[in-house]
């Protein structure tokens, strides 16, 4: 059984009790809602929430990632980013739990990727760039990448970034992957993808990318592609996701869980790059889709369920897959749009 890590978090193996398991003592899974501009913070422990208010009326959060207790969230047309200190709990003489840094104007920040206790850097789809920021100063870098930029990874010391390739919201043509060193970034290589809209990235134990490509919406053309990020290309396409596909989450089992909003939860057996549950096979926690996915520490499934937007969304707590049992069902923000782990110091 291979385990896999997801934005430097290492996922255990899951445990037969998954309500009275331990193992995931101080996680918690960071929901971004995108509709109140909050992020609510779940309890692996026992599923208490705590909301943090992102500061910026105009922002419309649909990404984040985390490392340790650090979050960050990019803002959208806000054009900023939240930095959110220590899983948004603060005492004492503690920093402020939230600070908004700006970005270059018209950036549409979307996507980030934590490098370490200092930088991160995050997505501008609207000037074909990322940017390096300083988490302690605020101060930012920008580099050029392709043709809208949607998702960022790190891995083997090399910013990985996913351009979606779009022009007014649709598929202009195939995408590709910029990478760069993260430090000292120079120009950027370019590797080619055979699917289109490259919109999630994870990575794997194996240190591999995986590249979820969202395709044209209505022609049910999502697939996964597999890339080498030290040849830099494109090893294997898996085809079967379905219409638009979202964010990917790997399990330790060996499945790379798939959100989607139509299908609910789908599977790829990372082992054999086959999927396991496709389209009309795939799990519906509360007979809904799914806008996001988690994996705790102990192997249970955090599954974001929107209900439309109009109200407070859930996340429906679930056991390991095959049987993926619901244990929970905990309410959140409105809209939520992603997910990322963190740990509260």
């Amino acid at each position: 059984m291979r385990r896999v890590c997801l934005l430097g978090l290492a996922l255990t193996a899951a445990c037969s009790d998954a309500l009275e398991q331990t193992s995931s003592a101080g996680q918690v899974i960071g929901v971004v809602n995108a509709a109140d501009n909050t992020v609510s913070f779940v309890s692996a422990t026992d599923f208490t929430v705590r909301t943090v208010d992102l500061q910026t009326p105009g922002g419309a959060a649909t990404t984040a990632a985390g490392r340790g207790g650090t979050v960050v969230v990019p803002l959208g047309p806000a054009d900023s980013v939240a930095l959110i200190h220590n899983a948004g709990v603060c005492s004492g003489t503690c920093v402020r739990p939230v600070v908004v840094f700006s970005l270059a104007r018209g950036s549409g920040a979307t996507g980030a990727v934590i490098q370490d206790d200092s930088i991160a850097w995050v997505g501008n789809p609207k000037l074909n760039s990322v940017t390096r920021l300083n988490l302690f100063s605020g101060g930012t870098t920008a580099f050029p990448v392709g043709a809208y930029p949607q998702a960022l990874a790190l891995v083997r010391g090399r910013v990985f970034v996913a351009n979606g390739n779009l022009v007014s919201g649709v598929p202009a043509g195939p995408s590709w992957l910029s990478s760069f060193p993260c430090c000292g970034a120079s120009t950027a290589d370019s590797i080619p993808l055979s699917g289109t809209n490259a919109r999630f990235l994870a990575i794997g134990d194996d240190s591999l990318v995986y590249v979820v490509d969202a395709g044209h919406t209505g022609r049910a053309d999502g697939r996964l592609s597999v890339v080498d990020p030290v040849t830099r290309t494109e090893l294997v396409v898996i085809n079967g996701l379905g219409d638009s596909p979202g964010a990917a989450a790997f399990h330790p089992s060996g499945r790379l869980l798939i959100a989607s909003a139509s299908e609910g939860i789908l599977e790829v057996n990372t082992l054999t790059r086959t999927v396991t549950r496709g389209p009309g096979q795939g799990v519906k926690p509360g007979g809904h889709g799914v806008t996001g996915l988690a994996i705790d520490q102990g192997g249970r499934v955090y599954a974001l369920d929107a209900g439309g937007c109009t109200g407070p969304g859930v996340v429906h707590v679930l056991s390991s897959p095959p049987d993926y049992d619901e244990l929970r069902a905990v309410t959140v923000g409105v809209c939520p749009a992603a997910t990322v782990l963190a740990v509260v110091p």
